[in-house]
């Protein structure tokens, strides 16, 4: 069992203002990992990869020393299917990538060849171990999805926009005078006419007239994994997919 504290460093009631409106302790956050005691604590920071303590801090770093201990393996990699309809074969691989790189675009990728089908299995971080045949498997350790949004669209990730049609949080993207989001790369799935508010409070933002972008470059959304269309049928079996 890994303990997890996380503090925006901000008690209510407040005595001072917010920081660009948002509960955070700038000038004294810690994010401290402590693999000799299953501990994490993080304190005054309001982003996500140090509040959503289950993803990097466990599932990776905390993750990796647990794995070195016990004898397998925490990656940060993607895990996919690829299957050809025809013949019926299946192949799974895993892929590393840095940060905002690419991933959750390669492991929801809508094949332009014909006759093969990608199902995504996770996008950002692999658990992996060797079964008792001797063949590497993999997991997905994490239930949904942190991605980057600048970017995605319907020509660079179908996948992804469908899957945040709904239950999703978006985290310092822009919004749109109809209630919607909107980030650098949406320009043909935004109406003409709506307004735009920029993550900065920028009213009525306009690409040609500004100088700074709608949403912030790492403005997120977070999202049940469930909810992508193409979820490998096997992305929950706790033995895992054989990665070949």
């Amino acid at each position: 069992f890994i303990k997890c504290l996380h503090s925006v460093g901000r008690p209510l009631p407040l005595n001072k203002p917010l920081h660009n409106n948002w509960p955070c302790d700038p000038k004294n956050t810690l994010v401290a990992h402590m693999p000799e005691k299953n501990e994490i604590n993080s304190y005054g920071s309001g982003y996500g990869g140090n509040s959503l303590l289950g993803k990097k801090c466990f599932a990776l770093r905390i993750g990796s020393i647990l794995a070195r201990n016990e004898g397998w393996f925490a990656e940060h990699m993607l895990i996919l299917g690829i299957e050809n309809i025809k013949t019926g074969v299946k192949r799974y691989i895993a892929a590393a990538f840095p940060s905002a790189c690419g991933k959750t675009n390669l492991a929801m990728m809508k094949p332009t060849l014909p006759d093969y089908k990608v199902t995504c299995v996770g996008d950002d971080i692999a658990w992996m171990r060797f079964d008792k045949e001797g063949r590497l498997r993999a997991i997905n350790p994490e239930a949904g999805f942190f991605g980057v949004a600048p970017g995605t669209s319907d020509k660079t990730n179908f996948y992804a926009m469908e899957t945040i049609k709904k239950n999703t949080i978006f985290t310092n993207v822009a919004e749109t005078s109809d209630g919607g989001f909107y980030w650098e790369g949406l320009e043909k799935e935004t109406e003409e006419g709506l307004k735009i508010k920029s993550w900065l409070g920028d009213e009525d933002w306009k690409k040609q007239a500004s100088e700074r972008p709608a949403a912030h470059p790492n403005s997120r959304f977070c999202t049940p994994a469930a909810q992508c269309p193409i979820m490998d049928p096997a992305w929950e079996d706790h033995e895992g997919v054989p990665i070949d």
